[in-house]
C-alpha cells in the first residue's frame, strides 16, 4: 500500500533528492491490487509489461494500489521475451546462446522506461522526478487496458520528444 519501509525510502529519497526512481511492477498479475513494494510508492515510476503487439502480460501486476485506490502501474513497456545478456555459467531465462537469453518480466520492462526517463532527463536537464514522470506517463501510447492495469500505456519515447508534456502532478 505504500506504506513499506521500501516505498517510503523511494518517496523520502524522491522528495530530498528530486530522482526518478523506475521500479518494476511485480510478476504477481492478473488479479487486482497486486502491485510490489517498492512499486508501491507514490514517488515511483512503476512500470507494467506488455508483448511486441502492445497486450499487456498475464503476469503484469495490477492496481490499483492496496488501501487508496492510487493508479498503479503508472505506464508499460516490452516486458514479454526479451533478449538480454547473461552470465556465463547461468541458464535463467532460455538461454538463446552462450552470452545472451530470453525472459519475460517486469524487471525487463523496467529498463525500456527508465533508458527513455535518462534520454528525456538528457534532452531536458533542468528536469526532475516531478516533471519526467508526469511526461512519460502522458505521452505514454495507450492501449485496450484500464488505467489500473497500464497506468498510461505503453512508453513512447518519440511522442515524450515531440508532444509537449503535461506537467501536472498526478494522482498518487
Amino acid at each position: 500500500d505504500g506504506t513499506d519501509p521500501a516505498s517510503q525510502a523511494v518517496d523520502r529519497l524522491t522528495a530530498e533528492h528530486g530522482t526518478l526512481f523506475v521500479i518494476a511492477a511485480g510478476n504477481s498479475g492478473p488479479g487486482s491490487q497486486s502491485v510490489a513494494s517498492p512499486g508501491a510508492a507514490s514517488a515511483a515510476l512503476t512500470v507494467g509489461a506488455v508483448d511486441k503487439m502492445d497486450v499487456l502480460a498475464s503476469f503484469s501486476s495490477r492496481g490499483p494500489r492496496r488501501g487508496d485506490f492510487a493508479i498503479k502501474p503508472d505506464i508499460t513497456a516490452p516486458g514479454v521475451s526479451i533478449v538480454a545478456a547473461r552470465a556465463a555459467g547461468t541458464s535463467r531465462g532460455t538461454p538463446v546462446d552462450e552470452h545472451y537469453t530470453s525472459l519475460s518480466g517486469t524487471s525487463m520492462a523496467a529498463p525500456h522506461v527508465a533508458g527513455a526517463a535518462a534520454l528525456l532527463a538528457q534532452r531536458q536537464p533542468d528536469w526532475d522526478a516531478g516533471e519526467l514522470k508526469p511526461a512519460l506517463i502522458t505521452t505514454a501510447a495507450p492501449g485496450d487496458y484500464t488505467v489500473y492495469q497500464q497506468g498510461g500505456g505503453r512508453v513512447d519515447v518519440d511522442r515524450a520528444f515531440t508532444q509537449p508534456a503535461v506537467l501536472a502532478t498526478p494522482a498518487p
